[in-house]
Protein backbone atom coordinates (compact mmCIF):
# COMPACT_ATOMS: atom_id res chain seq x y z
CA UNK A 1 0.00 0.00 0.00
CA UNK A 2 1.31 3.88 -0.89
CA UNK A 3 -0.14 6.64 0.34
CA UNK A 4 -0.60 8.65 -2.97
CA UNK A 5 -2.20 12.27 -1.57
CA UNK A 6 -3.14 13.93 1.43
CA UNK A 7 -5.99 16.04 1.35
CA UNK A 8 -6.07 19.60 3.15
CA UNK A 9 -9.54 21.21 3.76
CA UNK A 10 -9.09 25.58 3.04
CA UNK A 11 -11.48 28.45 2.97
CA UNK A 12 -9.78 30.26 0.36
CA UNK A 13 -8.44 28.66 -2.49
CA UNK A 14 -6.19 31.28 -3.93
CA UNK A 15 -4.83 32.53 -0.92
CA UNK A 16 -3.92 28.45 -0.05
CA UNK A 17 -2.02 28.15 -3.18
CA UNK A 18 -0.07 31.39 -2.86
CA UNK A 19 1.01 29.83 0.36
CA UNK A 20 2.21 26.40 -0.87
CA UNK A 21 3.10 27.36 -4.15
CA UNK A 22 4.96 30.73 -3.04
CA UNK A 23 6.01 30.82 0.32
CA UNK A 24 6.88 26.97 0.60
CA UNK A 25 7.27 26.70 -3.46
CA UNK A 26 5.48 23.32 -4.18
CA UNK A 27 5.12 22.34 -7.80
CA UNK A 28 1.95 23.42 -8.70
CA UNK A 29 0.28 20.14 -11.22
CA UNK A 30 -3.64 21.24 -11.06
CA UNK A 31 -5.51 24.31 -9.82
CA UNK A 32 -9.43 25.17 -9.61
CA UNK A 33 -11.75 26.93 -7.53
CA UNK A 34 -12.66 23.96 -5.63
CA UNK A 35 -9.42 21.75 -5.82
CA UNK A 36 -5.70 21.83 -6.21
CA UNK A 37 -2.83 19.63 -6.06
CA UNK A 38 1.17 19.79 -6.00
CA UNK A 39 3.84 17.42 -6.75
CA UNK A 40 5.75 16.82 -3.56
CA UNK A 41 7.47 13.53 -4.49
CA UNK A 42 5.71 10.16 -3.89
CA UNK A 43 3.06 11.94 -2.47
CA UNK A 44 0.50 14.43 -3.75
CA UNK A 45 -0.72 17.56 -1.62
CA UNK A 46 -4.50 17.96 -2.80
CA UNK A 47 -6.39 21.53 -1.38
CA UNK A 48 -10.05 20.46 -1.30
CA UNK A 49 -12.21 24.08 -0.51
CA UNK A 50 -14.69 23.93 1.60
CA UNK A 51 -16.30 26.81 3.95
CA UNK A 52 -17.79 23.94 6.77
CA UNK A 53 -13.75 23.15 7.90
CA UNK A 54 -13.57 22.78 11.63
CA UNK A 55 -10.03 24.50 12.63
CA UNK A 56 -7.87 21.69 15.06
CA UNK A 57 -10.52 19.38 14.72
CA UNK A 58 -9.00 15.31 13.04
CA UNK A 59 -6.87 17.54 11.15
CA UNK A 60 -4.11 15.60 8.58
CA UNK A 61 -0.65 16.88 9.34
CA UNK A 62 1.36 17.28 6.07
CA UNK A 63 5.22 16.44 7.03
CA UNK A 64 7.88 17.60 4.18
CA UNK A 65 11.05 16.63 3.88
CA UNK A 66 13.85 18.76 3.42
CA UNK A 67 17.58 18.66 3.39
CA UNK A 68 18.03 21.26 6.22
CA UNK A 69 15.09 22.15 8.47
CA UNK A 70 16.63 24.61 10.66
CA UNK A 71 17.22 26.63 7.45
CA UNK A 72 13.95 25.73 5.94
CA UNK A 73 13.11 27.29 9.83
CA UNK A 74 14.52 30.35 9.23
CA UNK A 75 13.58 31.36 5.97
CA UNK A 76 9.90 31.00 7.25
CA UNK A 77 10.26 32.73 9.74
CA UNK A 78 12.26 35.48 7.71
CA UNK A 79 8.93 35.15 5.72
CA UNK A 80 6.33 36.06 8.65
CA UNK A 81 5.49 32.56 8.92
CA UNK A 82 4.66 31.75 12.83
CA UNK A 83 7.04 28.35 13.08
CA UNK A 84 7.36 26.13 16.07
CA UNK A 85 10.77 25.80 18.20
CA UNK A 86 12.95 23.20 16.19
CA UNK A 87 12.73 20.04 18.46
CA UNK A 88 14.75 16.25 18.13
CA UNK A 89 12.46 13.71 18.54
CA UNK A 90 14.50 10.98 17.82
CA UNK A 91 18.54 11.14 17.25
CA UNK A 92 19.01 13.02 14.33
CA UNK A 93 15.56 13.78 12.99
CA UNK A 94 14.66 17.70 13.27
CA UNK A 95 11.50 18.70 12.94
CA UNK A 96 9.54 21.86 13.20
CA UNK A 97 6.01 23.24 12.93
CA UNK A 98 3.50 25.64 11.59
CA UNK A 99 0.03 26.89 10.05
CA UNK A 100 -1.15 27.94 6.72
CA UNK A 101 -3.68 30.72 6.54
CA UNK A 102 -6.24 28.20 7.22
CA UNK A 103 -5.32 27.40 10.23
CA UNK A 104 -3.87 23.89 8.92
CA UNK A 105 -0.81 22.40 10.96
CA UNK A 106 2.20 21.42 8.66
CA UNK A 107 5.51 19.99 9.75
CA UNK A 108 9.40 20.46 7.95
CA UNK A 109 11.26 17.36 8.96
CA UNK A 110 14.97 16.73 8.12
CA UNK A 111 17.18 13.64 8.62
CA UNK A 112 20.82 13.06 9.34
Amino acid sequence: MELTEVVVYVRDMERATRFFRDVLGLELRFESADWTTFDTGACALALHATDRRKSGIAEPDPTFLVADAAAERNRLAGLGVEVTQLREPSAGVRVFDFRDPDGNRLSIESRD
